[in-house]
């Protein structure tokens, strides 16, 4: 994970931080004061396992896309590779850019698939944004720490150049969260 650019406006934590939503319409809740983070557990759709694994082992991973996309409307994203599975990969992305707009009230919105081979922020971090949704489809998810388990005043600078684990951000490494494939999640930042 990043180091937070400007940590100052991170150091209060809210009340409460994780709600575990049980239904879609419950990502609602990422509004409420005391959430940053909703967690919607979704079963992993096999078609698009199989064609991540099919493009990892063939070497056509590919660097993933950038773009801005209209809800509603079919993506067209020709650097995917053409393997079995494809199409579930494209109508699931376009059903989470589908929510996504729904939920923030965009006519448009910032779509990226990335694909790693290690962690795309290597420390724990808050964001400078509203609210970014997540979804892992291949490998392992976003790890975060509940509002107990974290030091704000350790974030970025404020660490003095310290690993996160020998820092004091990290108070019980044993309440790392990670979100399992296919989960979406929703964060809060701060702007």
């Amino acid at each position: 994970m990043t180091v937070a650019l400007n940590p100052a406006p991170c150091a209060t934590p809210p009340t409460s931080s994780l709600y575990e939503a049980s239904r879609l319409t419950d990502l609602v809740r990422i509004f409420d004061e005391d959430i940053q983070l909703c967690l919607y557990p979704r079963s992993p759709i096999e078609p698009i396992t199989r064609y991540f694994a099919a493009a990892r082992e063939q070497g056509v991973l590919g660097l993933g896309f950038r773009l801005v996309a209209t809800p509603g409307q079919a993506l067209d994203i020709s650097g995917l590779a053409a393997l079995p599975g494809r199409d579930a990969l494209l109508q699931d992305m376009a059903y989470l850019l589908d929510i996504y707009a729904e939920l923030i009230g965009c006519p448009q919105v910032g779509m990226r698939l990335e694909v790693l081979d290690r962690a795309m922020c290597p420390r724990f971090h808050v964001d400078r944004t509203g609210v970014r949704m997540l979804c892992t489809y291949y490998g392992q998810g976003t790890e975060w720490l509940s509002e107990d388990a974290a030091d704000r005043s350790k974030l970025g600078r404020l660490a003095q150049g310290m690993p996160d684990e020998t820092s004091g951000l990290i108070r019980n490494p044993a309440a790392i969260r990670q979100a399992p494939p296919f989960a979406l999640l929703l964060l809060k930042g701060t702007q």
